[in-house]
Order: structure tokens, then sequence, then C-alpha cells
């Protein structure tokens, strides 16, 4: 016996099932200037239904990913690599530097045998930045929204929009 897994490891390889797998997914997204791009960490495509319910075909993609901890310190990041073996990746990076509209990263886990909604609701909605691009990944971090250094008010008032000012 393998004293080294935790108790909670053992019980999760004692009782989940071999026929199931969880199956990672990535939407990556620039609302407005380019289509989202949706992958998964499968050999083969799938089709899965997103929270909304409504169906994205998911193409196959090798990535990595750390998903941010979860801790007492403020800054949260996930690291992620894609590989850039069919150049999708590195081609929606190069159209969303022209931009200053961010590009969201969405993470939805799956289930194999239950494709009808994430097991994450709702979904994990980061923002993309500091891409590298090589031939062979393009690698980045993605962090929360940062909520600390917004303008706030955010609403610019000047006596044109604001008569009585």
């Amino acid at each position: 016996m393998n004293t080294s897994l935790t108790e909670a490891y053992k019980e999760a390889l004692a009782v989940a099932p071999t026929t199931q797998s969880i199956i990672h997914t990535l939407e990556i997204n620039q609302t407005g200037i380019q289509d989202s791009v949706f992958i998964s960490q499968t050999r083969t495509g799938i089709n899965a239904f997103d929270e909304n319910g409504v169906e994205h075909t998911f193409q196959p993609s090798g990535f990595q990913f750390t998903l941010p901890p979860s801790d007492e310190d403020g800054y949260k990041s996930l690291n992620i690599s894609i590989d850039n073996v069919n150049r999708v990746a590195s081609d929606f990076v190069e159209t969303a530097k022209g931009s200053v509209v961010p590009v969201e990263v969405i993470y939805r886990p799956y289930l194999s045998d239950d494709l009808s909604a994430p097991q994450m609701i709702p979904p994990l909605v980061l923002y993309l930045k500091d891409v590298q691009i090589t031939q062979f990944q393009v690698t980045g971090k993605c962090t929360f929204l940062d909520l600390v250094n917004q303008k706030f008010p955010s609403t610019l008032y000047q006596r044109l929009n604001f008569p009585s000012l």
C-alpha cells in the first residue's frame, strides 16, 4: 500500500469508475473582435453544452495549465501553455494584439460521460496577459479582473453630460 497518497486521493481512485474521466476545456474569447476558439484536452474533438445550454464544438489541442491557488494572497493567476501545432492560438493572439479589448479565457471541466453541462458553474473566467509566442507553443498568464486599479467612479462627470454641475 502506497502511504504517500492522501486519504482523499485513495478514496477518489477507489470510488471513481474507470470509464469516466475529467475533460478540461478552454474558451478563448475576444468579444466583438474575433470568434471564440474552443479547445479541449482530448485526442478527438467533443461537442459539449456550456452553462447556458449552448452547444459548442471543442477542437482537440494540447495544453497545460495550473489553476489559481485558493489562499490568502490577493494576486491569483492561471499559467497556461497551448501547443502551437495548428497555429490557432498564435493567430488568435496576434489578432488580439491590435485591440484594447481584453482576451477572456474561460475554463470549464466536463465529465467524459456527461457533456450536457460543465462541472463548474459558473465557469472560471480569467483575462489573458503576459503572452509569449514561440513556434512550438503559446504561453501566458490569466488573471482575474483587476478591480483594485480600476477608476472610481468610472464615469467622467462633465458639464456637457451633466448640465446641473
